[in-house]
């Protein structure tokens, strides 16, 4: 009697533990659900700051627009140089010569205007939480809220061209004063790192907090996460204004391109993989899409397009030099802008997709929306809203990087 007692509280407390196992399989897989969910709802940003992401990579996770229909321009007083950034609500921020940092709605009206005390010709960086970053040419990094207030201004010893990089927690940005500054979210000096000559690129940052920076002596640097220098390699005579800076690939190759004319490839580990010499200069920033592919203009005219291992994909000559950076689409589709006024839109084998035609120069670099519109600047003072009435609203990207 004792012993089927015995069995029959050994059963009992074998069925016990099983139910608390399933309860917690339960539990586990409920929460993985959510977790996924959460993330699900977790919107992106569509285009967040200068090269759309903390790598530069150009890449946008929206098909672009299908045709070059014109949806709307927004005037001002001077041209247009610094590239759009787009937040999640769709208003479109760019800065301009004439010291304002402007948002427009999704219908191009103004949203509101920022006056700071100089010159803006770096790009806006959108947080996390809607914030705006953006330099100035009077030494100062400005904090502005979604609805065009004043958060705060950090100060530094030199004009800033260089526009800024912004993560969860850090905003990163190089001074005409050598300096490139690591504030935290709220305008305070975490550290700083002092290069030999000007830091007019914008800082590019890779998964592990690397942080690569380009001085305009031509010597790029890879520092950690808390500004010890990990490696310096000079790969050529400098770069140019706030234009150009190091991309960062899948595998974290850094590309760069030089006044010397050269696109350079190096290793993590700061050697150089390969590079190709264009002849001329190349003052935009490289994009990479999402095969792996590198994309990139120079001043002899040419957007190049070349596979990983230093192979030419495709060559598309424009009309005359280009200094804007591409941007990439969901299909592999390439927009840059050309000193002959047009923003072209090419295939991702290297054909013309269309082009519009603007009334001078274009040295700003386009950014995408989350509807397909593409924004760009350009030098006859008009910002440019791209697309077609009927493209296709996504309410989530075609691919997640």
């Amino acid at each position: 009697m004792i012993e089927h007692i015995l069995k029959l509280q050994d059963k009992l407390t074998h069925i016990k533990s099983s139910m608390y196992l399933m309860v917690f399989i339960c539990i586990i897989v409920l929460a993985f659900f959510n977790f996924k969910s959460l993330l699900a709802e977790t919107p992106k940003i569509p285009w967040q700051m200068f090269r759309g992401d903390i790598q530069h990579t150009g890449q946008s996770s929206y098909k672009g627009a299908p045709t070059n229909t014109l949806k709307w321009s927004f005037k001002i007083d001077t041209r247009i140089t610094s590239s759009p950034a787009i937040g999640l609500d769709g208003t479109a921020y760019f800065g301009s010569i004439d010291g304002r940092l402007y948002a427009l709605n999704r219908d191009g009206a103004t949203k509101w205007a920022f006056q700071v005390g100089n010159e803006i010709t770096a790009s806006p960086a959108i947080g996390d939480d809607g914030t705006i970053y953006i330099g100035s040419r009077d030494k100062k990094m400005y904090a502005i809220t979604p609805d065009g207030k004043l958060k705060w201004t950090f100060t530094t010893s030199g004009i800033i061209l260089s526009s800024a990089t912004v993560t969860s927690d850090i905003v990163c940005f190089g001074s005409d004063d050598n300096n490139l500054y690591v504030l935290t979210l709220d305008g305070k000096l975490k550290w700083k790192y002092t290069a030999k000559s000007n830091i007019t690129a914008s800082p590019a940052i890779w998964t592990d907090g690397t942080i690569y920076l380009f001085e305009t002596s031509g010597a790029l640097h890879a520092l950690s996460s808390d500004g010890v220098e990990k490696w310096m390699k000079r790969i050529g005579t400098g770069v140019y204004s706030s234009y150009s800076s190091p991309s960062i690939g899948d595998d974290g190759t850094v590309y760069a391109g030089t006044d010397s004319g050269r696109l350079v490839a190096l290793k993590p580990n700061g050697t150089i993989k390969w590079y190709v010499n264009t002849g001329k200069a190349i003052h935009g920033t490289p994009a990479i899409a999402n095969d792996g592919t590198i994309i990139f203009g120079s001043y002899n005219g040419f957007v190049y397009a070349v596979y990983p291992d230093c192979k030419l994909r495709w060559s598309f000559k424009t009309n005359n030099w280009v200094a804007s950076s591409p941007a990439i689409d969901a299909e592999g589709t390439v927009y840059i802008g050309s000193s002959d006024g047009k923003l072209y839109a090419i295939n991702a084998d290297g054909t013309l997709k269309w082009s519009f035609q603007t009334k001078d120069a274009i040295e700003s670099s386009p950014a995408l929306g989350a509807d397909g519109t593409i924004y760009i600047g350009s030098n006859d003072n008009h910002l440019y809203a791209i697309g077609s009435s009927t493209s296709e609203t996504l309410s989530t990207p075609l691919f997640e990087k």
